[in-house]
């Protein structure tokens, strides 16, 4: 009788159990894990094709484009995860920019384009900056009202020094989606293009006496004499201007040796002024790159000398006149 009572104790208590485990695992079931729902069906557009002047302010901020699309989407209460991927191409880091009271990573199109810096802001977060080629998780405070605005913002930076133009382009979308759900995407879809007037030096104009030389240093055909340097100065507004320059013969436009055509007042024969550049001739009416300007007044170095022609050598005066061209990016 005791034995009896016993195990139908031990049954009415496994059973129990058991009954227990069903109703929590009902309870589970019944109770899936609330996602965020896009609310706006349409995607950022970010769209810019402008002039930008071309002045020498480091990391000055110029203007910006996007902010994000209000009500993007509906969250449950608490804390939301968004992934943002950032598959741009075609852009590199230069540096940091602190503005606005945030640090805008800024990138560059090419070594002279203006600066672009990118942000992704979501409702109840801090703006992340973005960088392309990286994937980054963004985590947001949701309010009761469950709305949230989400989407990109564009910064443009001065780089200091001269800039040039960025053909307009389509450079790809900034995609991003609640981690609860890849599907409810939403699309940053960004186009740009910068058109910066180019920058230009100033030349001075200069004149150069070769001393004199006697008709021994000159007997002959093709010899050369009393060589000297001298300079042309340039003033740039501010470095970094891409300077192109092409020296021609005043007297003779079409010469395309090294010598320059007698000028007014020539009654020297046999013999005419030769430039140099870089010790040897140089080829009249052939551009060459200077490179990138410093900021300021800078010299270019140049080299004359006599060089005998044919004919017979008659004793006099010589001169020359050239015409310094720069062209500029």
């Amino acid at each position: 009788m005791f034995a009896g009572m016993l195990l139908h104790q031990r049954v009415g208590r496994a059973r129990l159990w058991l009954l227990l485990l069903c109703a929590l695992a009902t309870m589970f079931l019944a109770s899936p894990l609330a996602a965020c729902q896009r609310l706006v069906l349409g995607d950022q557009t970010l769209d810019y094709d402008g002039t930008m002047p071309n002045l020498d302010l480091p990391d000055r901020y110029y203007r910006g484009e996007g902010g994000y699309l209000t009500n993007a989407y509906n969250c449950p209460p608490g804390t939301a995860e968004f992934v943002v991927d950032v598959p741009l191409a075609g852009l590199t880091y230069v540096r940091d920019i602190a503005y606005d009271g945030n640090v805008w990573a800024a990138y560059e199109f090419s070594d002279r384009s203006p600066l672009i810096g990118m942000m992704y802001q979501v409702s109840g977060a801090s703006p992340q900056p973005l960088h392309p080629g990286q994937r980054m998780t963004v985590d947001a405070s949701v309010t009761n009202s469950g709305r949230m605005d989400a989407g990109v913002i564009i910064r443009y930076f001065f780089r200091g020094g001269a800039m040039e133009s960025v053909p307009y382009r389509y450079l790809g979308a900034v995609e991003a989606w609640p981690a609860t759900d890849p599907g409810q995407r939403l699309l940053s879809l960004i186009s740009l293009g910068f058109t910066v007037p180019p920058v230009t030096c100033t030349l001075a104009n200069a004149t150069h006496t070769l001393d004199d030389v006697v008709a021994n240093d000159l007997a002959v055909a093709d010899s050369t004499a009393k060589p000297s340097t001298f300079d042309v100065a340039m003033n740039c507004p501010m470095a970094n201007v891409d300077v192109t320059l092409t020296l021609t013969d005043a007297n003779q436009p079409g010469n395309t040796g090294s010598d320059l055509a007698p000028g007014a007042g020539s009654t020297a024969g046999g013999v005419q002024v030769q430039l140099l550049r870089g010790g040897l001739p140089l080829q009249l009416g052939q551009a060459w790159s200077y490179g990138f300007s410093a900021k300021g007044q800078q010299a270019i170095p140049f080299e004359a000398r006599y060089h005998r022609t044919a004919g017979p050598l008659v004793s006099g005066v010589i001169t020359g006149e050239a015409v310094l061209l720069a062209d500029y990016r």
